[in-house]
């Protein structure tokens, strides 16, 4: 069997090179080779989140792993044949499950029977996709490209302790539908959420009272929620309901960064995003591409894309004969298109 060779430094250098890999592996049957993983990170190689999306895609699969050990920059997998079922996967620290949700979802969408998957770890956890983002905004595009696909939280798990707990309910997919979102649409609500455990309200209160200044107009509503976490932390996030598309802009609070920065970070994000006319945000354009390249294609106006974005389009190309193609239509946005 020939094997695919991806080099970890190309491009953005980090774990989204790993988990596309692993995702598309896994659904050709085609062995995979890594080097250099993770080369472009402070701490390269296999953090723990990374080595629990291989180990996940070896289980699933009844594949074969070699060098999938913590801080490992090579690594091995050749896959076998997927299987549905009921799975646990823990990252045993505050790592990112939604990050092991988007390598996993892709794969057991085309397993034999439906899957039931427990993820322990972070939910809410820096860097990553937050629960609340892979809930209300990726989920339901993979639904409008067909999928059936359902998450609960059941506990909320920040840094650094993590011990969050979420559960995923994945049906195989019966037939894939083209994406397009070409336009936005008007806006039908909005919000601004801070979210804490062992956390001041004073702090929660300050970070939306200073996003919703910051990003003005709009008539947001404002929660402050109490997490069922074992561990101190907090995320304030923007979310905003358009006809077409649902997005959301998080940050998660660190005890090093002022609840002014949290805030302002929450705010430019969305009003980068409101000020450009584009449907899909930056992140959300990055994770359609897989999905996207599995199913039938589709197109999507976004922003400028992001290094991660472009890296993910050529990993895509290196497993399936897809065209993605990123026009300039020079008014600050991007259409992204994926040609099956």
């Amino acid at each position: 069997m020939s094997m695919i060779e991806i080099d970890g430094s190309y491009g953005e250098g980090g774990g989204q090179i790993l988990r596309t890999s692993l995702s598309l592996a896994a659904v050709t049957g085609k062995a995979v080779h890594f080097t250099k993983i993770r080369a472009n990170r402070r701490k390269p190689g296999l953090m723990r989140q990374h080595r629990i999306c291989a180990l996940a895609a070896a289980e699933i699969t009844g594949g074969k792993l070699t060098g999938a050990d913590l801080n490992s920059q090579e690594m091995t997998f050749t896959p076998g044949t997927i299987r549905g079922g009921e799975y646990h996967f823990a990252t045993g620290s505050a790592g990112s499950t939604m990050l092991i949700a988007q390598t996993i979802v892709p794969i057991l969408l085309l397993a034999d029977q439906p899957s039931r998957v427990v993820l322990e770890g972070g939910t809410h956890a820096p860097n990553a996709p937050v629960f609340d983002f892979f809930d209300r905004v990726f989920l339901p595009c993979l639904r409008r490209m067909g999928a059936e696909v359902t998450a609960t939280l059941e506990r909320t798990g920040f840094y650094p302790v993590g011990g969050g707990k979420a559960v995923l309910e994945i049906q195989p997919i019966r037939e894939w539908r083209p994406l397009e979102l070409t336009a936005g649409g008007k806006k039908i609500s909005g919000r601004i959420v801070a979210i804490g455990s062992g956390i001041d309200r004073e702090i929660l209160e300050d970070e939306v009272r200073i996003t919703d200044e910051l990003v003005g107009s709009g008539d947001w509503k404002t929660e402050i929620l109490e997490a069922d976490s074992p561990g101190p932390g907090n995320v304030l996030y923007l979310e905003l309901v358009r006809k077409n598309i649902t997005e959301l802009f998080s940050v998660c609070g660190e005890f090093n960064i002022p609840r002014k920065t949290v805030a302002e970070r929450v705010a430019g994000m969305a009003r980068k995003y409101l000020d450009s006319g584009a449907a899909a945000g930056r992140f959300l354009a990055d994770q359609l591409l897989l999905p996207m390249a599995l199913g039938k294609g589709g197109k999507y106006l976004t922003l400028p894309p992001s290094l991660h974005t472009k890296t993910n389009a050529e990993i895509i190309g290196k497993f399936l004969e897809t065209e993605i193609n990123m026009d300039n239509l020079e008014n600050g946005t991007f259409m992204i298109e994926v040609k099956k």
